[in-house]
């Protein structure tokens, strides 16, 4: 079907104009393709109502950074090997392109030039990508113009925003799960690092900005959902900022995943093998509601299991658990095991141990019991290889729920570090989740983050690779502790002052100017050695210590007050 009758077909599902009255003027705007419909959502600052649609079409949008995704994915269905990029430039020879790649000297590989937006790596003409061989490779799989002829694949191409999410779509499985890893990086330390908690990671998306013909700044990202359904956002502003202002009413209009398509949509290939019940010895295992003993093998439907000690339970499995008997077993005692990918894992966690309700608690559930797995789990043979057990985590034989499995995909690849990482029920220790305070804090407000820096005060969130977007400049805190302890009597006269729960984390500042994130009580600067890097850790705490009043949002005030306090230290 050519694209403009494809067009015709799901011109019923266009919702909304890009900017289709004069109250989406100042907003942005959200597509995405499923089932062969796009549907359109406006976002505004009032309450989004995603089931009412606009009357008009999305005009083109620019391509800006999106380019790079397709050449990404290229060079990942093509087996290409090709070789990194050396950054060779210095001081203020170094491109602009080029800063966003790695520092004089140094080198930069596929993944991470994708997550640092990296255009020097990705050029055709340094890989050796013709336009008949890029031409070959995609016309099998769109007809879209400006993607046939690699030479229109520059920021400034305007494209239709149909057939790029047909596009983003026809990106193979094995490739988008490459686009998927590489990505994680973008939502947690880069343009989308403010957004994340709000998405999550389990959301992976290219960000880009482009100026238009007026001048005006826009930005957004364009990606998949959990279940691999493509999506683009723009609205007025560059991608770190329409993320930032946007994330939340983004994520409110988002479409659920369907989860029977995660595995196959992700490409998930994750496992952990569970010893299920390994405390409790079984007895029988029978077949749906009769007297009838399972047989050996993969376990698909309803079953009932009893136990030695008299109780009994039912469950109901799809084939990823299997019951297995003993013929050198005098009593022939059944034991179950079961594979499960890691999400999965951790959605029956989050049911068995906890609750998916309130989202907030689930959510840090989730993390923790990633984070115990991978601390405590053996890996063999390419698995994770955990027991069901109080010992350890306990997890729920049956399939998971909607709830716990967003949780779980939310947080997708998101561990603790620095810590051994335990939870309880009710029993309070340090360096545990305690989950009955976890729903307190989640009812009073507290995001997942905030639970958890005060559970693990001392630990940060990383993804599983190690990578972490808080990289804590410990003397930086031990100075400011001391500092803030001297300043108190001080700052106790001030009108609008309130002491934070804990001292502020102090994170190292990759790029631009210092500020402080009042949401997650940190602070982002370059260092503390200096007398204007210890200036502006006192401004920035001042920012978070009066957040709530006028003054914290004064700058000549904040400013005078930082001096005043550091002269006094």
């Amino acid at each position: 079907m050519s694209t403009s009758k494809f067009a015709k077909v799901i011109a019923i599902g266009l919702a909304l104009a890009l900017m289709p009255s004069a109250q989406a003027a100042d907003g942005a705007t959200v597509a995405w393709l499923r089932d062969g419909k796009v549907e359109v959502r406006a976002l505004a600052t009032i309450e989004v109502n995603s089931d009412t649609p606009a009357d008009k079409t999305l005009p083109k949008v620019p391509l800006g950074s999106l380019w790079k995704l397709f050449v990404f994915s290229y060079l990942t269905q093509t087996h290409a090997v090709e070789p990194a990029y050396v950054c060779t430039a210095t001081g203020n020879m170094q491109s602009s392109e080029e800063r966003y790649c790695c520092d004089p000297g140094e080198s930069i590989t596929r993944g991470p030039a994708l997550a640092r937006s990296c255009a020097p790596y990705f050029s055709a003409e340094r890989l050796g990508i013709t336009p008949n061989t890029w031409r070959t490779h995609w016309q099998a799989r769109s007809n879209a113009p400006w993607l046939l002829d690699i030479r229109q694949l520059k920021p400034e191409t305007e494209v239709d925003v149909i057939e790029l999410l047909q596009a983003l779509a026809a990106i193979p499985v094995a490739a988008r799960a490459e686009a998927r890893a590489a990505l994680l990086q973008t939502g947690t330390e880069g343009y989308g690092r403010a957004a994340w908690p709000s998405l999550g990671s389990g959301i992976r998306y290219k960000t880009y900005s482009w100026h238009r013909a007026d001048g005006s700044a826009f930005g957004g990202a364009a990606g998949w959902l959990v279940d691999g359904t493509p999506f683009w956002f723009g609205g007025r502003g560059s991608s770190k900022t329409a993320l930032a202002d946007w994330a939340t009413q983004l994520a409110a209009t988002l479409p659920p995943p369907r989860w029977h398509d995660v595995t196959s949509a992700t490409g998930d290939a994750s496992c952990v093998d569970v010893d299920f019940f390994a405390r409790y010895l079984l007895r029988a295992v029978w077949q749906g509601n009769s007297r009838t003993a399972a047989k050996a093998g993969d376990m698909q439907g309803a079953y009932r299991l009893e136990f030695a000690n008299g109780n009994w339970l039912r469950i109901v499995t799809h084939g990823e658990l299997s019951v297995a008997i003993d013929a050198n077993d005098a009593l022939h005692v059944p034991t179950i095991n079961g594979r499960l990918t890691i999400n999965d894992y951790v959605a029956r966690v989050i049911d068995r141990e906890g609750s998916a309700n309130p989202t907030q608690a689930a959510r840090a559930l989730a993390i923790a019991a990633r984070s115990y797995l991978f601390q405590n789990a053996q890996f063999e043979s390419g698995c994770w290889h955990i027991a069901d057990s109080s010992q350890t985590q306990r997890v729920s034989p049956n399939t998971p729920t909607d709830a716990a499995l967003a949780a779980a995909w939310f947080t997708d690849d998101m561990v603790m570090t620095g810590v051994a990482v335990h939870y309880h029920n009710d029993l309070a220790a340090p360096n545990r989740l305690v989950w009955r305070e976890a729903v307190s804090h989640a009812d009073a407000d507290w995001n997942f983050e905030r639970i958890l820096s005060s559970a693990f005060p001392h630990a940060e969130i990383a993804t599983v690779d190690g990578h972490a977007e808080c990289r804590r400049l410990d003397a930086a805190e031990t100075w400011l502790t001391h500092a803030i302890a001297n300043w108190r009597t001080r700052l106790d006269r001030e009108p609008g002052f309130e002491a934070l729960p804990q001292p502020p984390s102090i994170c190292a500042l990759n790029d631009g100017h210092p500020y402080s994130d009042q949401r997650r009580l940190r602070i982002f600067v370059r260092g503390w050695r200096s007398l204007d890097e210890r200036l502006t850790l006192a401004h920035e705490y001042l920012h978070l210590a009066l957040r709530f009043h006028p003054n914290g949002a004064d700058e000549t005030y904040i400013e005078r007050l930082a001096r005043q306090l550091i002269e006094q230290s």
